[in-house]
């Protein structure tokens, strides 16, 4: 395997993309898909990610083949890709950088591949340094949150991680929107949706913020709906699960935690009028859905995994306060706004 620094792919070619399984990092990595497929049109494009984002990339056209890397048996997911991939990938792309993608994004690479992200080198003892250009440089910066880093990096527009990913390939051009896949939801959606677990504490917003939020909707004659993961999953692998249960029990939200599969969700949010989320999985499939979105992020994450996309508000505390300083006033009128 060998380094990629931009060289022209052949006709027909093959790659391979490496993903967290993690929602958001499926949506973020749509408008690379979406570039890949413009710009090389590949034969075979392959997506490597995890069980909790299968429904999703297992819809999206832009796949020609998918496989739960996380999720599965290592020895499994190893064996079941070279079942595959009888021919070896042009480009292999890894955007997570793990022990395991690191050492299965060199074990799907052939000799003559190219290689595009974070790797174990051919002897296995340590990392394949990175390309030694910007690209490089970037892949190895540990601070992508920087309010600097399209200073320090020209080639990027803005620091999302989106196009972070885009010209990381460099894939070069406008960087398209999220493009994922959906499903018509037939039964009525609540006027409002809401989600509030993430998957990390510092992510979550008070309760006693959400019942006040709610409240002002309900005085307004509008019904509010929580979405989420089903409530065995979402105490297993998120945080937030009490403050859910606790407005499901005081009946101030309808409870639609797993009443969807994951493309009908997409289809859900496209029909509220508005979704308040903070920064999760949720938040990138309304924003890709269309539907009015008011995000709430950690200062300096915004940066980074904010959309730069005109349906979507982001609110975030001041610098050294954490998202549960963000006041229901501010909230609300950036909901009002959206409406």
């Amino acid at each position: 395997m060998r380094r990629y620094a931009g060289e022209d792919l052949p006709v027909g070619c093959r790659i391979a993309v490496v993903a967290n399984d993690a929602l958001g990092n499926y949506v973020v990595s749509t408008p690379l898909l979406q570039m890949l497929r413009t710009k090389w049109r590949p034969s075979t494009l392959h997506y490597y990610s995890g069980t909790r984002t299968e429904e999703l990339w297992m819809e999206d056209a832009k796949i020609d083949w998918g496989f739960p890397l996380y999720g599965s048996e290592p020895h499994f997911s190893v064996l079941s890709a070279f079942a595959e991939t009888s021919e070896p990938y042009d480009l292999v792309i890894n955007l997570e950088n793990t022990a395991w993608s690191k050492a299965f994004a060199s074990t799907i690479a052939a000799m003559n591949t190219y290689i595009c992200g974070p790797c174990v080198g051919g002897d296995s003892r340590a990392d394949l340094p990175f390309e030694a250009n910007s690209q490089g440089r970037l892949w190895a910066d540990k601070e992508w949150i920087s309010a600097a880093l399209p200073l320090n990096y020209p080639f990027l527009q803005t620091g999302f991680i989106g196009e972070i990913f885009c010209r990381l390939a460099y894939l070069e051009g406008d960087v398209p929107p999220y493009e994922v896949p959906a499903r018509e939801v037939k039964e009525d959606v609540p006027d409002i949706l809401i989600s509030t677990a993430a998957s990390l504490p510092e992510k979550l917003w008070p309760l006693e913020k959400w019942v006040e939020i709610i409240q002002r909707f309900k005085a307004q004659g509008m019904e509010v709906g929580l979405i989420g993961a089903k409530p065995t999953a979402q105490s297993l692998f998120w945080k937030g699960s009490e403050g859910e249960d606790e407005l499901v029990r005081r009946r101030l939200v309808k409870d639609l935690r797993g009443a969807f599969r994951l493309p009908a969700v997409v289809g859900a949010l496209a029909k509220a009028k508005a979704v308040l989320t903070i920064d999760n999985g949720i938040l990138h499939l309304a924003v890709g859905s269309g539907s009015p979105t008011v995000g709430l992020y950690r200062y300096g994450i915004h940066r980074l995994w904010a959309p730069p996309y005109e349906n979507l508000a982001v609110l975030i505390p001041d610098d050294d306060k954490g998202v549960d300083t963000i006041e229901v006033d501010n909230v609300w009128e950036a909901l009002q706004r959206a409406l």
